[in-house]
Parts: C-alpha cells; sequence; structure tokens
C-alpha cells in the first residue's frame, strides 16, 4: 500500500517590508549602527538590577521565615521537618 501523495500548491514566499534598498545602503546602514554605542543606561541598569537582587533576597527572608513558622508550629506532627516543604 502506497502513501497518497500531495497535491497541496503552496503560495510564494512574500518579500518582508524594508528588502526594496539596494544590497550596499543596507551593508553601509549596519556599519554605521555599530559605531553608535550609548552607554548612559549602564549606570541606571545597575543600580536596578541591584534593587532586584535585593527585592529577590527580601522576599526569600519572608519565604523562609514563614515556613519555619509553619514547620515549627506546635501541631505539626514531625516538628522541625523541613522535608515536609518538599512532599
Amino acid at each position: 500500500m502506497a502513501l497518497p501523495k500531495a497535491t497541496v500548491q503552496l503560495q510564494p514566499v512574500p518579500q518582508p517590508f524594508g528588502t526594496t534598498l539596494g544590497q550596499s545602503s543596507l551593508t553601509t546602514n549596519d556599519a554605521d549602527d555599530e559605531d553608535e554605542v550609548d552607554d548612559s543606561d549602564g549606570g541606571i541598569v545597575k543600580i536596578l538590577s541591584g534593587l532586584g537582587l535585593i527585592a529577590a533576597l527580601v522576599v526569600l527572608t519572608f519565604q523562609l521565615m514563614a515556613a519555619n513558622a509553619w514547620i515549627n508550629a506546635d501541631d505539626a506532627e514531625p516538628k522541625g521537618d523541613w522535608m515536609k516543604l518538599v512532599q
């Protein structure tokens, strides 16, 4: 038994916008973009990443404090068993 052959015609792929420029003008524009490096936001990025790290550590601290209160509660069956977190 042979498999059926495909009979669907595919449409041609349209050209993306902006490809009507010549190849020489595209390479000239690409070379100009590489020379323009803007480092003015470097300090802001470092400050924001530091604040994000501090916020993540604060959230982790509160989560561990809440887990500690839950694990060491008076009605906890095996009191102090941290393996209950993974069950």
